[in-house]
């Protein structure tokens, strides 16, 4: 069972600033009725969620702190409140018939008090019918009511969304404290560089542990061949690529590493935070390539890089993804094959 101690501390740890302007906010009596957190796995977007819950539930407010041990604070860390909903993704998305009942809650009067809280997990894995079904209640709010809809990838949600909801970035943790963590807890420390870019929480490196090495190897290959104009970076997709990435965690993974690919070369570039690159163990070899290309060529590449993952998103094969990406590469790179 969670509790409060842990979600504060947690929180103290990872996101002090946010943990106190939510203790202002409320204070003050200011919150929203919708906000969009958004940052890494592991940032600390659940555990904010559930510390607001405790603090706009809890019957013994210490110092502007629940104090975890009222009824009010177990049911709310054992997930048993009835005023507050949660909806998370069935499978690989949130369906239309799940919002539909977040929006039958909506209009119901909260059963115990008077507010009622929503917390939507993964928001990112909403289909696009299901986050327009939203849009009337995040435009149109009515009651005591706030959601909270928690994200990883927020470049996955809808515009409209973003731009009805007060968006709060988690930044990401501190690389040489979440590197130490890393390493603490077993991981090799180039594994725990490249984990570090991809996410904060200790149990997602731990999983992807085993499989990193392999993966990156694998993805350094195809990633020098296809900045030279080199054909068999497009082979490779299918022969190695494709054969590492076999669901959709992995391939995920994959497509995050290679944005971190680009962002470190534009890191190198620019001259900036050399020190929490994700592929350090190539930095020679990316220094080499920044010195050859353009702005514009970097800013170019990069900009694929991350839009790829959306494109998996909707629906295009993992391998077509790739074969795109790698084919819309070389022209970019040409000057230099």
């Amino acid at each position: 069972m969670a509790t409060t101690e842990s979600f504060a501390q947690t929180l103290a740890a990872k996101q002090p600033r946010l943990l106190a302007a939510f203790k202002h906010i409320i204070a003050q009596n200011h919150l929203a009725h919708a906000y969009l957190f958004a940052g890494m796995e592991g940032a600390g977007q659940p555990e904010l969620a559930h510390w607001i819950a405790q603090r706009l539930f809890c019957l013994h407010i210490n110092d502007g702190e629940p104090d975890g041990t009222c009824e009010e604070c177990v049911r709310i860390a054992n997930g048993s409140h009835p005023d507050i909903v949660t909806v998370a993704p069935e499978g690989q998305r949130i369906h239309v018939d799940q919002v539909r009942y977040l929006k039958a809650e909506f209009s119901k009067s909260a059963v115990e008090g008077n507010r009622k809280l929503f917390i939507i997990n993964d928001a990112e894995k909403m289909t696009a019918s299901a986050a327009n079904s939203l849009l009337k209640f995040i435009e149109e709010p009515s009651g005591n009511v706030t959601a909270l809809l928690l994200t990883t990838n927020k470049q996955l949600m809808l515009p409209t969304i973003i731009s009805r909801t007060q968006v709060i970035e988690f930044p990401p943790l501190n690389a040489q404290a979440l590197q130490q963590t890393f390493e603490q807890a077993g991981i090799a420390p180039n594994q725990a560089q490249m984990l570090r870019g991809l996410t904060n929480s200790v149990t997602q490196a731990l999983l992807a542990d085993d499989w990193l090495p392999q993966a990156a190897q694998a993805l350094w290959r195809w990633f020098d061949q296809a900045v030279k104009g080199d054909p068999r970076s497009f082979v490779a997709v299918q022969v190695n690529l494709v054969g590492l990435a076999k669901d959709a965690d992995h391939q995920l993974v994959m497509l995050d590493l290679i944005a971190a690919l680009f962002q470190d070369l534009l890191q190198l570039h620019f001259e900036v935070a050399t020190t929490a690159l994700t592929f350090g163990q190539y930095q020679k070899e990316l220094a080499g390539l920044t010195a050859e290309v353009s702005d514009e060529q970097l800013i170019a590449a990069t900009e694929l890089a991350l839009t790829a993952k959306r494109q998996l998103a909707s629906n295009i094969s993992f391998q077509n993804v790739l074969e795109g990406l790698t084919l819309k590469l070389w022209p970019i790179f040409q000057t230099n094959a």
